[in-house]
């Protein structure tokens, strides 16, 4: 997911539920990831949609008391599987820091081949730190 730095205020969160999205318009899609029971852990998005060339960037967000549950897996399988089947996307990529391997498994385990090494390429408040960047093509015909 991008990098939100301005903080969003309860007014700002209820016009984006209610809001009208459209993907095409907006070139992003937040879809919220649920437990079985429907408790939302986190959120799965598409972003910088660029629709001529078919492709996507992809974000994958766990609360931290729901990791490890497979909740990022079944959340990043289904919007590969929408992205591909449902809106036509050739590929899909992202940006992971080089440091989170979880991450980093989760997006390989997910067909994602490592394409790439940025170098500084995240700001932290220690430095700065490398991304590695992945990228799935879509295994349909056109």
């Amino acid at each position: 997911m991008g990098a939100q730095l301005a903080p969003l205020n309860k007014a700002t969160l209820q016009r984006y539920i209610n809001g009208d999205h459209d993907l095409y318009r907006d070139l992003q899609l937040r879809l919220i990831v649920e437990t079985t029971e429907g408790v939302a852990v986190g959120a799965v998005d598409l972003y910088q949609l660029d629709p001529r060339n078919r492709r996507a960037g992809v974000g994958v967000a766990i609360a931290p008391g729901h990791r490890q549950a497979g909740h990022a897996k079944a959340g990043l399988q289904l919007l590969v599987d929408y992205a591909s089947e449902h809106l036509g996307l050739h590929q899909l990529w992202a940006e992971i820091p080089a440091v989170n391997d979880p991450s980093l498994r989760l997006f390989e385990g997910a067909g994602f081949a490592k394409g790439g090494r940025f170098n500084d390429w995240i700001r932290h408040d220690q430095g700065w730190k490398d991304a590695i960047w992945v990228q799935r093509i879509s295994t349909h015909h056109e």
